[in-house]
């Protein structure tokens, strides 16, 4: 069975207006789409098919078969697509036993793959403290930013940003993130930018907590401990979905998978062992669970 879902604006003081043109929504600001959630915070509608109008949290609890009864209580995914304007804070995220005690929820390893880069634009990931005092340090001189790590990109980069890894998404880059399903996000340094009057909160003894010391490395492969990620140019084979269901984000193109239709932009699920075929030239994200 091929799932679509509807996805979800939210705004951001950091967003533009791309995300609003490529959807169709009359909202402003929007940083981000959430594309698969069935994240407590905000789950997807299901618009096609015999589960057109609920929630993918709620087919989540109530029909786990589609996922091949996958044992966790939490589905383990969240896609976004970032439209970033303006800089991201500083940020790192918590593994899953920090963030299991502290926040009740999964931790965060994700990645990004770029699908639109101005020519100036990079990103943020990693740090170059020798040690816990260096850092610390620099973060209540509020010189943080000489110990960033910056990068050039391109349309058509892959990074994996693993738990404890410092990072930010900069001005003019837009991107596909694929991550365990977690909203938690620990910001270390936010630029001292106001939203609606007030300085965002920030999280320094928290982001020291998990904060990888030291950490100038970057990671282009994709690491498969929580899910797999795969870039494909559509062949038309009929596929067979995984057992917990496979996972797909429209890049490039329009077609059909099965009977639905579908183009650029879309989310869609290939429920538990379900027969597909993608119909079209279409470029989409693969993405498996793997946990």
């Amino acid at each position: 069975m091929i799932i679509k879902l509807e996805p979800i604006p939210l705004t951001k003081v950091w967003g533009g207006e791309k995300l609003s043109n490529i959807y169709g929504f009359s909202l402003s600001n929007i940083g981000e789409i959430w594309g698969i959630s069935a994240h407590k915070s905000n789950s997807n509608k299901i618009v096609n098919g015999k589960f057109k109008g609920i929630s993918f949290r709620e087919l989540y609890i109530s029909n786990r078969e589609y996922f091949g009864y996958y044992p966790k209580d939490e589905f383990p995914l969240l896609f976004k697509v970032i439209d970033a304007k303006g800089d991201l804070s500083v940020q790192v995220h918590p593994d899953n036993d920090y963030a299991y005690i502290h926040e009740n929820s999964y931790g965060k390893d994700e990645c990004w793959y770029i699908l639109e880069a101005e020519n100036d634009s990079r990103i943020q990931i990693g740090h170059k403290a020798r040690n816990r005092d260096e850092l610390n340090d620099a973060i209540f001189n509020n010189s943080l930013e000489k110990l960033l790590e910056y990068h050039s990109i391109s349309a058509g980069d892959y990074y994996y940003i693993p738990s404890g890894k410092v990072h930010a998404i900069c001005k003019n880059t837009t991107l596909l993130e694929v991550s365990q399903s977690s909203d938690v996000t620990y910001r270390l340094y936010d630029y001292n930018r106001l939203d609606n009057g007030k300085l965002r909160p920030l999280h320094i003894k928290e982001s020291l907590d998990v904060i990888s010391i030291p950490d100038t490395s970057i990671e282009i492969v994709h690491n498969d401990k929580f899910f797999t990620f795969d870039i494909i140019e559509n062949d038309e084979k009929t596929i067979i979905a995984d057992i917990y269901g496979d996972y797909i984000y429209i890049i490039e193109g329009s077609g059909y998978a099965n009977q639905e239709r579908i183009e650029s932009g879309d989310f869609i699920m290939a429920t538990s062992n379900s027969q597909y075929k993608l119909i079209g030239q279409i470029k989409y994200a693969l993405i498996k669970i793997k946990e």
